[in-house]
C-alpha cells in the first residue's frame, strides 16, 4: 500500500478462552472500511488553524461484562434510528458560479458551516466555513468552485451511529443526504444532539463521568490572536473565559470570531515589518458570550445535551464554586453515538499532529495495538480519542502533551500525559488508562464485597 495514510492492521488480538475453554475463533474484519484513514480534524479553526488527524481502526476484544440495564436498552433505541429520522430537508445551496463572499454570507445568516453547491440540480461538492477561513485571503469575488470538499456519502437509512462515525472520520459538521444522484437533505451535528435528546438516550450519566476534566481558559483580557491560538493547541473549537480568580466570565468560540478573520487583515507598507499582517489586537472580553451556558458535575448529561439543542451551541462548561472544572462538548456526543456502532473494532481519533511522517503513524500504530492487548480483555472497548500537543519549552527540543478520552461500554476514562519523547509519552498514556481501568475494577470489587458482608 503507497499511500503512508492507510495500513492494513491485521488480525484482532484473541480473547482469553472462558473458564480454560478453547480460544473462540476472531471473525474478519470488515472489508468495507479501510483500517487507516488520515484525514484534517473536525476542530479545524479560523486563520489557518488546522489540526491534522488520523482515525485507525484497531481490533480489540468486545467482552459483555453485565447484561444490558436500562441505559443500555436506550443505547439500542439510538442505534435504530435512521439519518432520514432527524436530517434538515430545508436546504441552503449554492452554485458553482457564486462568489465567496456570497457563500460566507448565506452561512452567516443560516449560522452553518457546511453549504452543499449544486450544479443543474446535481451535488458537484460541499464548501465549509473551516476552508474559507484557512484560506481567507483568496479575494471574495473568487468563484466557490475553486473550494469544493467532498463530503462523505450517505442516505436516509444510514444508521445514525454510522453518520456520526462519517462526520468525525471526515472533518464535516454535516453531510448531504443523497439518493442516488440526488439531494434529499442534510444532517448536522445538531440534528443528532437533538437526536439524543428526544430519546433521552443519556439520562442517567452523570456530566462527572463524560466531561474532558481541567479545560484550558483564556483571561478576559488576552487578545483574540491568543485565544485562536489555544484554540489550535488544543483541537478545540471554544475555550471557557476567566477572571484572575478563575472564575468563569464567558464563552469564546470559532463563532464569535470569524467574521473578524473572515475580513482581510492590513499589511504594513513601510519598514522592516512591510507585508506582514496585522494580528488580532482585540481583548476576548469584547467578543466571548455571556452568560455562559452551565452544568455541575453532577447533572445529567442529557441536560447539557438539551442546553446545546436548545440554545444552538456546541458546547457547554461545567462548573463548580463558579469555577469551570470541565467542559462538554457536540463533539463529545457525536463520539458517544459513533461508539454505539457495532463493530468488532476499536474507532480511534488521533489529532494535532501536523505534517508529521509516515513513521510517526507507523509509531503510534504500534503502542495503540500493543496497549489495547491489555486493556481490551478488562473492559468493552468502544472509541478511543487522542489529541497530540507538541511545544519548545526550551531551546530547538520538541516536548509532547498528551490528551486522552477512552470510552468503554460503562464509562469514559481521561488522561493527561507529557514527554520529549513522543512513543515514550503515548505508553505513558495509555498506561495511564491501564491503571485507572484496574483501579475502578478493584473499586467495584471491593464494594460487592461490602455489599455481600452486609447482606
Amino acid at each position: 500500500m503507497d499511500d503512508p495514510r492507510l495500513r492494513s492492521l491485521g488480525e484482532r488480538p484473541r480473547r482469553p478462552p472462558p473458564h480454560g475453554g478453547p480460544a473462540r475463533r476472531p471473525r474478519g474484519p470488515h472489508s468495507h472500511r479501510k483500517p487507516f484513514h488520515h484525514r484534517g480534524s473536525q476542530d479545524d479553526v479560523a486563520d489557518g488553524v488546522h489540526t491534522d488527524g488520523a482515525v485507525l481502526f484497531l481490533y480489540a476484544c468486545l467482552l459483555s461484562l453485565s447484561p444490558p440495564g436500562r441505559f443500555f436498552m436506550k443505547r439500542n433505541k439510538v442505534q435504530d434510528l435512521h439519518v432520514s429520522d432527524f436530517m434538515s430537508t430545508e436546504l441552503v445551496t449554492a452554485s458553482p458560479d457564486e462568489t465567496l463572499g456570497d457563500v460566507l454570507g448565506k452561512m452567516k445568516s443560516n449560522d452553518i458551516h457546511e453549504l452543499p453547491v449544486l450544479d443543474r440540480k446535481k451535488l458537484v461538492g460541499v464548501v465549509t466555513m473551516r476552508e474559507l477561513m484557512r484560506r481567507r485571503n483568496i479575494p471574495p469575488n473568487t468563484k466557490v468552485s475553486t473550494v469544493l470538499e467532498k463530503p462523505p456519502e450517505i442516505n436516509p437509512e444510514t444508521p445514525l451511529p454510522e453518520a456520526a462515525e462519517k462526520m468525525i472520520s471526515a472533518g464535516f459538521r454535516a453531510i448531504p443526504v443523497m439518493k442516488g444522484k440526488g439531494l434529499l437533505g442534510i444532517i448536522s451535528r445538531s440534528d443528532i444532539v437533538r437526536a439524543l435528546v428526544e430519546n433521552r438516550a443519556l439520562e442517567g450519566v452523570r456530566v462527572s463521568e463524560f466531561m474532558t476534566p481541567n479545560p484550558q481558559a483564556v483571561a478576559e483580557d488576552d487578545t483574540v490572536d491568543h485565544a485562536v491560538q489555544i484554540m489550535r493547541s488544543l483541537g478545540e473549537r471554544s475555550v471557557p473565559v476567566v477572571d484572575k480568580n478563575r472564575h468563569l466570565r464567558g464563552v469564546v468560540g470559532l463563532k464569535d470570531i470569524v467574521e473578524l478573520f473572515a475580513q482581510p487583515k492590513v499589511r504594513e507598507q513601510y519598514g522592516d515589518r512591510a507585508g506582514r499582517e496585522e494580528k488580532i489586537a482585540l481583548e476576548v472580553k469584547s467578543v466571548m458570550r455571556y452568560p455562559p451556558l452551565t452544568v455541575g458535575p453532577e447533572a445529567d448529561v442529557h441536560r447539557a445535551a438539551e442546553l446545546m439543542a436548545k440554545n444552538h451551541v456546541s458546547s457547554v462548561i461545567v462548573t463548580e464554586n463558579d469555577e469551570p472544572v470541565g467542559i462538554i462538548t457536540s463533539q463529545d456526543l457525536m463520539a458517544f453515538l459513533a461508539g454505539l456502532r457495532e463493530r468488532e473494532q476499536l474507532f480511534v481519533e488521533v489529532g494535532g499532529l501536523e505534517d508529521e511522517p509516515k513513521d510517526t503513524y507507523d509509531e503510534i500504530y504500534e503502542v495503540i495495538q500493543k496497549e489495547m492487548r491489555r486493556i481490551a480483555p478488562l473492559v468493552q472497548p468502544r472509541t478511543l480519542a487522542i489529541h497530540f500537543q507538541k511545544y519548545k519549552p526550551e531551546g530547538d527540543r520538541w516536548k509532547y502533551s498528551l490528551r486522552a478520552r477512552f470510552t468503554t461500554s460503562h464509562r469514559i476514562y481521561y488522561a493527561h500525559e507529557f514527554d520529549w519523547d513522543l512513543r515514550v509519552a503515548l505508553t505513558k498514556l495509555l498506561d495511564t488508562l491501564y491503571k485507572r481501568i484496574v483501579k475502578e475494577k478493584e473499586r467495584k470489587v471491593t464494594e460487592r464485597k461490602r455489599h455481600h458482608a452486609s447482606t
